[in-house]
């Protein structure tokens, strides 16, 4: 029975985050729109409330294209791979009633953010391009970079609480908040995500005027909607990650949809109002600025600890 009911809270979990990324799409598309001065999905039957769904139906029923030479075996199950590993992110999302809150959720975390890289390397080597191996190129280095520096900003939070476990940063943010005097970790934590998600400004692996959509320019129907959908389920639990461990919404779940909807209006906005960067300029951002501010957080934070000034 206990099995039964904790399944049929996670098939609910993951039915709501499939729905909330088709009407991220369009969301996105609306935002773009009105930033850009232009009216944006408004047709499709009821003033474009159900254009996510034509779209999901135009990309699967399209024709699935396959390059020559590729390693036909990766090419079909990277993608859906990827698709399954931004699903099991899900798994750490604490709310009660499933009772699978992890004790190591944050440690899993990391572990399934480190299989993403692996799964960005075998989605641009399959299909045999060499505009997609420049994108797997750019994006792992970057992407490499700035995981170091978002496990040490984590790491920061980790030693205010004394645990690995997520439902742990509502307990100890009853009182006060860590976003009213953590806010510059909270700032290089966004920075990071939008790094991590091949987010504007720092979509290098898909720089269209460069690089042709970058690693996925091969891959089309099926195969285009599980990168998609993987990319836009990453945005939604970094959010949620995000406004978990600086704001302890656990038992408020209106609060922290809210919060998640605004990180994602911010995203978009982001792409909307600022240009890409250079990619030398990304890579000084993290490894001469970010980093050592990060490591300097880390050590003082630390040493708080050892002489109990937090407690």
């Amino acid at each position: 029975m206990y099995m039964l009911i904790m399944l049929i809270n996670f098939l609910i979990l993951f039915i709501s985050v499939f729905i909330s990324v088709a009407f991220f799409t369009l969301f996105e598309r609306s935002v773009l729109g009105y930033i850009q001065l232009r009216k944006g999905p408004n047709k499709f039957m009821l003033k474009g409330v159900i254009q996510p769904m034509g779209d999901g139906l135009k990309l699967f029923f399209k024709e699935l294209n396959y390059p020559s030479n590729l390693n036909f075996f990766m090419f079909l199950f990277s993608p859906m791979l990827g698709l399954f590993i931004s699903i099991i992110f899900w798994f750490i999302y604490p709310f009660y009633g499933n009772n699978f809150i992890m004790h190591f959720g944050l440690i899993y975390m990391f572990c399934c953010s480190s299989l993403m890289v692996y799964i960005f390397l075998m989605i641009s080597w399959s299909s045999n391009s060499n505009y997609s191996v420049l994108g797997m190129i750019r994006f792992i280095s970057q992407m490499i970079s700035y995981e170091v520096s978002m496990m040490l900003i984590i790491l920061n939070l980790l030693f205010m609480i004394n645990s690995f476990n997520l439902s742990d940063f509502y307990i100890y943010q009853m009182n006060i908040k860590f976003f009213f005097f953590l806010f510059f970790l909270l700032f290089m934590l966004l920075i990071s995500f939008l790094a991590e998600m091949n987010r504007s400004p720092f979509d290098f692996s898909e720089g269209e005027s460069e690089l042709v959509s970058g690693f996925n320019i091969e891959f089309s129907s099926m195969s285009f909607i599980f990168i998609f959908m993987s990319e836009y389920l990453s945005i939604m639990f970094m959010g949620m990650l995000m406004f978990e461990m600086f704001f302890g919404l656990m038992i408020n779940k209106i609060y922290l949809n809210f919060m998640i909807l605004i990180f994602m209006f911010v995203v978009i906005w982001l792409r909307g109002f600022l240009p890409r960067f250079r990619y030398d300029k990304l890579m000084y951002l993290i490894w001469k600025l970010i980093l050592p501010l990060t490591l300097f957080m880390f050590m003082f934070n630390y040493s708080l600890k050892l002489f109990n000034l937090y407690h």
